[in-house]
């Protein structure tokens, strides 16, 4: 990626548009997945240059551990085979070949078509964020701008070097860029001449985005994840400590899935305390066996603080427990009986806090409501249908087992939103009166 002028990115602009022409139009849906398909296979087998090549440049891009690298790569592509993808657009679209042709109705005929351009703005918080859109792009036959987060550009511009080897006509619909933020000049061709531009990042940024965007927005901001155990659950909380420590783990706690805090109910097998020593012990675990990464000095300071505090409410007499990694911040569980809502400073920092009945946890919840994304939850049958009930309306996106919160699968609506549907028009043909 060198130094993009307004001149250098109309003409890439150009170029896609007219490779949709020539190659996306001319194409059916299958036969693209096929194509992504043997790209993401690539990333699967550890023997091939692109997974090697990932192995060894991610680390030091991400700052995650080698360890994590290799245990989360599988994560990262697995959704993407061909067959999911297909089953996917069936989903959303009804048909994955109403991309292809008019299918028929009860009432004539309709077809999905995908926009010329969309340019896509990808966050660089965890390796292969964003890569959903890229893929669900190319299948809904746009043309495709990335521009990749300065300090993580690796994995798309591997995806997109993988993708020309395996088809150069298809590749040609994809292209990766990256400049400074605020180069109002770029950011003017990239946004304006879009169809569609879908962007994750802080509110901020997207607020920023919006305003010079002319087409659809589509933005992916600020989002928090937790969990809820309840008491009828907590008889197996040593196995739900130790899978609720796996979701704190998985990327160091960066991703909008991973949870930040713990709600246990009060009144079962464990108390909230206890759960909470049996959570510290899961995170000793997963740290010998995938390592934390570097992490900044300011996000070591932020960790150091809470510890602090922690312990000086403690001396004040706050019922309060902290339980922290004996040799440096690598993992934190802070127990807190006070129960309102509120984040951690990440990289495997999580709070346990009790709560007493799900009318209890929507109140608790309710700030949150905007900033909510997903729940893993361990809950017995005969509460499920209300808690689950509670945390929809409460804002939550996605609810699923712990232990199970990283990654997510395909179908997963983020934010609430569909995954591919936002990215087709309709034309339909009403043949009946």
């Amino acid at each position: 990626m060198s130094l993009l002028s307004v001149a250098h990115l109309n003409d890439i602009v150009d170029r896609l548009l007219v490779a949709r022409e020539r190659t996306l139009l001319t194409r059916s849906v299958k036969n693209i997945a096929t194509r992504i398909d043997r790209v993401v296979a690539r990333f699967l087998d550890s023997a091939s240059a692109a997974y090697q090549e990932a192995v060894a440049r991610l680390p030091e891009e991400t700052g995650l551990s080698p360890e994590m690298i290799r245990h989360t790569l599988p994560l990262i592509f697995q959704e993407y085979r061909s067959a999911k993808l297909m089953e996917l657009l069936d989903n959303e679209l009804g048909a994955a070949s109403t991309l292809d042709r008019f299918e028929p109705t009860w009432r004539g005929e309709r077809r999905a078509c995908g926009f010329p351009l969309i340019t896509q703005v990808l966050a660089g918080n965890i390796p292969g964020a964003g890569l959903d859109g890229v893929i669900f792009a190319l299948l809904v036959k746009s043309a495709t701008l990335v521009k990749t987060a300065s300090a993580a550009p690796f994995l798309p511009l591997q995806f997109a070097r993988v993708l020309n080897e395996v088809d150069p006509e298809l590749g040609q619909c994809l292209a990766i860029v990256s400049w400074s933020g605020g180069n109002t000049a770029l950011e003017e061709v990239a946004f304006s001449r879009a169809d569609i531009v879908l962007a994750s990042g802080s509110d901020e940024s997207l607020a920023a985005i919006r305003r010079r965007t002319r087409g659809r927005f589509l933005g992916y901001g600020h989002k928090i994840s937790f969990a809820v155990i309840d008491k009828n659950s907590l008889p197996n909380a040593p196995t739900l400590a130790q899978r609720a420590a796996y979701d704190v783990t998985l990327f160091d706690q960066q991703g909008c899935l991973s949870p930040q805090l713990i709600y246990v109910q009060d009144g079962g097998a464990a108390t909230p305390p206890e759960f909470a020593a049996l959570l510290a012990q899961g995170l000793a675990y997963w740290q010998q066996q995938l390592p934390r990464g570097a992490i900044p000095p300011a996000a070591s300071m932020a960790i150091r603080r809470l510890r602090d505090q922690a312990e000086w409410q403690a001396l004040a007499g706050k019922d309060v427990m902290l339980y922290a990694s004996p040799h440096g911040t690598e993992w934190t569980v802070l127990y807190e009986a006070e129960p309102t809502f509120a984040p951690s400073p990440l990289y495997r920092t999580v709070r346990v806090k009790p709560f007493y009945s799900f009318t209890q946890l929507a109140e608790l919840l309710t700030p949150m409501r905007p900033f909510l994304e997903a729940a893993g939850v361990a809950i017995a049958a005969e509460q499920f249908a209300q808690a689950v009930e509670l945390l929809g309306q409460a804002g939550v996106s996605r609810i699923c087992p712990i232990g199970a919160m990283q990654p997510p699968p395909l179908s997963w609506r983020h934010g609430g939103r569909p995954r591919l549907a936002d990215l087709v028009r309709w034309t339909e043909i009403e043949r009946k009166e």
